[in-house]
């Protein structure tokens, strides 16, 4: 009998002053990443998918990172940028990405 699945966690990498294009709020959000592993008898052998993103707290909107930005934005993540130079993430409507988390 084989006893296999997978992990999800969800890790805070840093948190950004940031314009969110939805609800129009500038405030913390929180880059998250967010990585899947396959488990076997419960312990974690390799990482299947790991996904960035940013997360507005007011409207709970997801963002996608591409990876390559990573870096940057975690270096970010002390600095206090003036309104023009803040980051803004498009407009979309506010699904969960993952709808079985909690």
């Amino acid at each position: 009998m084989l006893i296999y699945g997978w992990q999800r966690q969800v890790h805070t990498l840093a948190t950004l002053t940031v314009y969110c294009g939805t609800c129009r709020c500038s405030g913390p959000h929180g880059l998250r990443k967010f990585v899947t592993k396959f488990s076997l008898f419960f312990v974690p052998l390799f990482t299947v998918s790991n996904e960035h993103y940013l997360e507005c707290p007011v409207c709970g909107v997801r963002s996608t990172v591409p990876p390559r930005d990573i870096p940057k934005l975690v270096a970010q993540n002390n600095i206090q940028p003036s309104p023009g130079e803040m980051i803004h993430t498009l407009p979309r409507t506010a699904e969960p990405a993952w709808p079985d988390l909690p």
